[in-house]
């Protein structure tokens, strides 16, 4: 299916929760249901609104987007087709937003990182100490990490603010460009092709022998696999205590930036105009499917299909993958 913005903008978000759909422009952010083939999607609702890029999120029934011109938070529920409003704090320029099963994280471009329960007005501030974001990720179990430009990396276990649950001075690695949480372990990719992982529970940081010829974009794990993607096109996949299983430098050109792996299926996607779909178990590339335009920023993956869009663009692709 081709679901468009309704809008001659250019697309500064894409969120997906379930088989509901929202897509942001600087205009207006309209919502589809995509029909479970992928084939059809039926448009909920459109809202005027003006999108900056990053600051929309969606999760559960819930879709969260940040007005610019207000200085405020919309929260709407599509199932309910109810609506709210948030005051935010004045000044700030957010282009970090996430919507878990309760939570709705938002950061800033200077570092400082907010927190709304779902269904309230209050804003808690997490983090204010004025540091620039390098990359950020949250976890299923509600664990947000959070990597600065200064060399540091913090973990909150939301709804927590104030104290951390692990805060490290990572000063002897490059910038980190991607990281990802699981029970027990980090793992994270830097700007100059180190991928490692850190014991959460002694602080203990591990890089792996083999690394990327450029920077690590895009890290993701499943039970038993780390793959990871970056500069040099290349997919690496590692076992989860660092030994290198396959590496690929076929399947893409250019910069490979998004990587979704689950148990049964795995994508890949980035600047050139190619979406990759793999078997994890086989490490075996399985199909192919070719894009235009060329350079691919939002990718997301339901259950039996994807849903993926450019930013030169005003549309977005719904692909059965099943």
């Amino acid at each position: 299916a081709v679901v468009s913005t309704q809008s001659t903008g250019e697309l500064y978000g894409l969120s997906r929760s379930g088989d509901v759909i929202a897509l942001g422009t600087n205009t207006n952010v309209s919502c589809y249901r995509v029909s479970p083939d992928a084939k059809t999607a039926s448009q909920l609702f459109v809202k005027h609104l003006d999108v900056a890029e990053n600051s929309m999120g969606m999760g559960g029934s819930v879709l969260a987007i940040v007005d610019d011109l207000t200085s405020e938070l919309v929260v709407i529920d599509h199932f309910r087709l109810s609506e709210h409003r948030v005051q935010l704090p004045l000044g700030l320029s957010f282009d970090m937003c996430h919507v878990t099963g309760r939570f709705i994280v938002l950061g800033t471009d200077s570092g400082k990182i907010f927190l709304n329960v779902i269904g309230s007005t209050e804003i808690l501030c997490i983090h204010d100490e004025g540091e620039e974001i390098s990359c950020w990720s949250v976890s299923e179990t509600e664990v947000l990490c959070v990597c600065f430009w200064s060399g540091r990396l913090m973990c909150f276990s939301l709804p927590q603010s104030g104290t951390p649950i692990l805060s490290l001075d990572l000063g002897q690695l490059e910038i980190i460009y991607a990281v990802t949480w699981t029970p027990g372990h980090l793992y994270f990719g830097t700007a100059d092709g180190q991928v490692g992982r850190i014991a959460t529970s002694k602080s203990t940081v591990t890089g792996f022998s083999e690394t990327h010829c450029g920077s690590v974009y895009c890290v993701a794990t499943n039970r038993t696999t780390l793959v990871s993607g970056g500069a040099d096109s290349r997919v690496i996949f590692w076992s989860l205590t660092g030994e290198v299983r396959a590496t690929d430098h076929m399947a893409h050109i250019g910069v490979v930036r998004h990587i979704f792996l689950n148990d049964w299926i795995m994508i890949t996607a980035g600047d050139a105009n190619v979406i990759v779909i793999w078997d994890p178990s086989t490490r075996v590339l399985k199909h192919k499917i070719h894009h235009n335009p060329l350079k691919i920023k939002f990718l997301s993956v339901h259950e039996s299909w994807m849903v993926y869009g450019s930013p030169d663009s005003n549309f977005v692709m719904c692909v059965f993958v099943k």
